[in-house]
């Protein structure tokens, strides 16, 4: 005898089964999605960069912003940030991942860079920047002028005395006089006392650094005084000047340096 499905149960297993297939259907659309929403994202690359020769101080931050800058009215709005710690000089290579969906062709964007210190701002973009004109997109920045202000005292212009040398605490020269040194950017010449003597010669700021501005010092001339004290730390002194191939000023410090090691430190006076 054959067995046959009574209609109803028939109509019950193909719902039963339509409903089956349209769960997986679901999973499979959803996880579908998913991954087309994360192979969506689309990427920015470029670099920041800043025409000054300087280096950045310590815990200087990048950061890059894409922005909807539509109305005219209103505060940006930020779509994508990307925060960089920088090394050495620039540029600053960045990426930044947004979503297109959200991308409106009746819409201006841009790119905003900006550089800052324990949140005091030092530079920022200050042209339009077309975020979708191709990679790499350059950025340039330029200082604002609240950080030239408090920027603290040039290198050229006023004197500097010796705070630590080999990053020892600095002791004074004959006389109790503490050591000390000057750039002279008319005839490039620096000048000071170095423990016994004075001494004059020629620096150069020209070249690349990778730890700070570039500087050098020529072979150092002096006064052939005989001092009782003195003599060893002039020496040292010299010897430093010598080996310099870099400088760096932060708030109210130079520091001079061989490579990446701070060899001396200064105070204006």
């Amino acid at each position: 005898m054959t067995n046959r499905l009574h209609p109803v149960g028939l109509i019950f297993l193909l719902l039963t089964l339509c409903g089956l297939v349209a769960c997986d259907s679901g999973q499979d659309s959803a996880a579908t999605e998913n991954k087309t929403g994360e192979a969506a994202m689309a990427r920015i690359e470029g670099s920041v960069y800043y025409r000054e020769r300087m280096m950045l101080p310590p815990g200087a931050e990048v950061e890059v912003q894409l922005q909807d800058i539509s109305r005219a009215d209103a505060m940006a709005t930020v779509l994508a940030t990307v925060l960089i710690t920088p090394e050495g000089g620039p540029p600053y290579d960045f990426a930044i991942d947004y979503d297109p969906a959200r991308i409106d062709e009746r819409m201006r964007y841009a790119l905003r860079a900006t550089i800052s210190v324990a949140d005091k701002l030092m530079f920022s973009s200050t042209d339009y920047i077309d975020p979708f004109s191709g990679n790499p997109v350059e950025v340039l920045v330029r200082r604002t002028a609240e950080a030239v202000k408090h920027h603290g005292p040039a290198l050229e212009g006023q004197p500097w005395i010796l705070q630590t040398l080999g990053g020892e605490p600095a002791g004074v020269g004959a006389g109790g006089k503490p050591l000390d040194i000057q750039f002279q950017p008319d005839d490039m010449r620096a000048a000071g006392f170095s423990g016994c003597n004075r001494y004059f010669g020629s620096y150069l700021r020209e070249g690349v650094s990778g730890q700070g501005s570039s500087l050098q010092f020529g072979p150092m001339a002096g006064t052939m005084m005989a001092c009782p004290e003195g003599g060893e730390l002039e020496q040292a002194y010299l010897q430093m000047l010598a080996s310099v191939t870099a400088f760096r000023l932060a708030q109210n410090t130079l520091f001079l340096l061989h490579d990446s090691e701070i060899v001396a430190t200064y105070q204006p006076r």
